[in-house]
């Protein structure tokens, strides 16, 4: 039997008092495999708990102690080591209790020959192979099924949470409409009713929105239309939009984009554009409860970068590398801190890759995040 050269990397024991044992042993198979020798147990329990050791052949007739007590040893030590005897034709005893109490792979009797111990040898580090192999998929099974429940989990509270969502503005929009039907009530206090229902049915409309937006991402059922605009002209509308978000808060909103031609001209899907930074400066502002948000932008050669700065809460440094996927811990940690359903930033990765854009955050609790959208421009 011819063993492939990636036996190379096994490290084999060899125990044996007998010095010429031990160089025949060696001098035979150091081509196929890197070989330690000791004459003792003693020796050889050094070279175990000092080196990866993957197959240990002992002889059973040593003294002081014998090769069973010593793949005994070995067995109870390193389990995942497998384990060869050698010995003579009169040890039966010793043959029973290397196979029951130091499950042993095989016993080899002496004197062997080169063939049939390197069939021996390469069957029994095969086995060991497929043993660990068979330990890696389990327990790469174990993480899979463990990240499926976690996931099935953080969906259903998902589901829950988007009923609350929902139920909200809709109680906000049935109760107030049946208010209107009294035509007792002033004219101020209709204004303010008729008020609170347009701003539940556009509370309403955004969470509609989202499920609509992340369920087509999902499904790849979107279409990405490339066109010329001016870059300044959309940062601006944004920033205007969001000034008027935060008027009765304790934020400001600043643009900065003097180091950027305002007649730049940037050729990508505006719509996608628009929504990745809409969801960005949606989420800044749910975080920051006082300080300011910057909304900035840079070029550097043919790459653009739009950044959205915020004084907020910061992102632990745990999450910051499952912040943008749905339905991870971090976004339903975020969901409970402040309400909504948690799928901004989620939506905004996945437009990032259909732009060939690139979403990157950098964050400290207490001191804010940076949101950067990088845009290759050729």
């Amino acid at each position: 039997m011819t063993l492939t050269a990636t036996m190379e990397k096994y490290n084999i024991l060899y125990v044996d008092d007998e010095p010429s044992n031990l160089r025949i042993f060696k001098d035979t198979f150091r081509r196929s495999f890197n070989i330690h020798i000791a004459t003792s147990a003693k020796e050889g329990i050094q070279i175990l708990d000092n080196h990866n050791i993957d197959l240990i052949i002992s002889d059973q007739r040593m003294p002081e102690m014998t090769g069973v007590e010593l793949l005994k040893y070995s067995f109870q030590k390193y389990p995942k080591t497998n384990r060869i005897l050698l010995t003579g034709y009169s040890d039966i005893k010793a043959i029973e209790e290397a196979i029951n109490q130091a499950r042993v792979f095989q016993y080899v009797q002496k004197p062997w020959s080169e063939k049939s111990l390197l069939e021996i040898i390469g069957d029994a580090l095969r086995v060991q192979e497929l043993e660990e192999e068979n330990e890696r998929q389990k327990e790469a099974l174990k993480i899979a099924k463990e990240k499926a429940e976690k996931s099935d989990q953080l969906k259903t509270e998902f589901i829950y949470n988007l009923t609350h969502e929902i139920r909200t503005p809709m109680n906000g929009i049935i109760g107030f409409a049946s208010l209107l039907e009294n035509d007792d009530i002033d004219k101020s206090d209709r204004k303010h009713y008729l008020k609170i229902i347009q701003n539940s049915t556009s509370q309403l409309l955004r969470i509609i929105d989202d499920i609509l937006e992340i369920s087509q991402l999902v499904t790849k059922q979107v279409n990405v239309q490339k066109s010329e605009f001016n870059l300044n002209d959309l940062l601006k509308e944004l920033h205007s939009l969001f000034n008027l978000k935060i008027k009765d808060s304790k934020l400001q909103l600043f643009l900065n984009c003097d180091s950027f031609n305002t007649d730049e001209v940037i050729t990508t899907d505006r719509a996608r554009l628009y929504t990745i930074l809409s969801n960005l400066l949606d989420n800044a502002i749910k975080f920051t409860n006082e300080g300011h948000i910057e909304l900035s932008c840079i070029k550097e050669n043919d790459t653009i970068k739009i950044f959205v700065r915020d004084t907020g809460i910061g992102i632990p440094e745990n999450s910051i590398q499952t912040i943008f996927q749905r339905f991870s811990q971090a976004e339903k940690d975020a969901v409970n801190k402040s309400g909504g359903l948690g799928l901004g930033l989620s939506i905004a990765q996945e437009n990032a890759k259909l732009i060939n854009g690139e979403l990157s955050v950098e964050s400290k609790i207490g001191e804010g995040s940076t949101f950067c959208l990088t845009l290759l421009q050729k």
